[in-house]
């Protein structure tokens, strides 16, 4: 028979969630020390976590104990719990997109609009070499911000204060980015973006344009006041993380590894990010694209 979590499941994951900076696995003393409930059901309860897949639970020789661990399942759970406690959220539906970086999840708010949930994870693989990789930057710019040193960082959360970071303060000066809603852990809340009548808006990569002129322009206008207004560069700006709603109108998506224009690589980032939208609508569209170095140095001499 299957089991829902209830609020002394979630408990439980908190305090798990709460000590784990204390410890990689966390012994089942300590999690008793934090609840008021009987040790045998905290015991039977951590059992069924595990088998609900939210939580592991194995005998650690080094405390000489039981230890319990939360999966990304868990950490999701808490989460959703959040955010359906908060009003962001009142019903889950199923995942709309899976990546290497992240899963995003389609909900209903308690008005009935539709709402994505986007969880950040943590990919090895990108933060092996860090002169590669721009999340790693925009973590460790985060780290800076909190005052954490590196191996104290915890790579999902921050990744979601990057992105929320970014998607608040351009929905501020109302660049065309999803309503940013809530952030909790790892995951962010925002509106979903749709077109006839509540499907899913599709990425730029998959519309036939019906003026591709006009689409170019404005991004490029619109990717100049992110930089100059909103103090937000990209880094992975491309035909993927544009979305295209109702009127052909782009909307812009997938800001994790964001970062300021004070940051040391800015004109870098900017010319590979120009370079290639500009690409995009050059190869689909033969369409004659702007001079970046120009629209570089008109951005560089606003943001010294």
């Amino acid at each position: 028979m299957t089991r829902f979590v209830d609020e002394k499941d979630i408990a439980i994951l908190r305090v798990i969630d709460g000590l784990r900076t204390a410890f990689e696995w966390v012994p089942i003393e300590k999690i008793i020390e934090k609840l008021p409930y009987k040790d045998f059901e905290i015991k039977r309860r951590i059992k069924e976590l595990e088998k609900m897949n939210l939580a592991r639970y194995r005998y650690v020789s080094h405390y000489n104990s039981f230890a319990a661990m939360l999966t990304e399942k868990g950490f999701d759970t808490l989460a959703l719990w959040d955010f359906k406690k908060h009003n962001v959220i009142e019903k889950i539906g199923a995942e709309v997109g899976v990546g290497k970086e992240s899963v995003i999840v389609g909900c209903i708010s308690p008005k009935g609009e539709w709402v994505v949930v986007k969880f950040h994870r943590y990919w090895a693989k990108e933060f092996r070499n860090i002169r590669k990789s721009l999340a790693y930057a925009s973590v460790i710019v985060r780290g800076k911000e909190l005052n954490l040193e590196d191996s104290r960082i915890d790579i999902p959360r921050a990744k979601a204060q990057v992105e929320m970071n970014a998607l608040e303060k351009l929905y501020k000066i109302e660049i065309n980015v999803p309503e940013p809603l809530g952030i909790n852990r790892h995951a962010i809340a925002m509106k979903m973006l749709t077109r006839n009548g509540g499907i899913p808006a599709p990425q730029l990569v998959r519309v036939k344009l019906t003026n591709p002129a006009a689409m170019y322009e404005t991004i490029i206008e619109d990717y100049i006041k992110m930089v100059e207004k909103g103090d937000v560069i990209h880094g992975d700006f491309n035909e993927y993380n544009v979305i295209v709603t109702e009127g052909e109108t782009p909307y812009y998506i997938d800001f994790p590894q964001a970062v300021p224009k004070s940051y040391s690589e800015a004109k870098f980032l900017i010319r590979r990010d120009l370079n290639k939208i500009s690409h995009y609508f050059q190869i689909k569209y033969r369409l004659k694209t702007k001079d970046i170095e120009e629209i570089l140095k008109e951005i560089m001499k606003n943001n010294p």
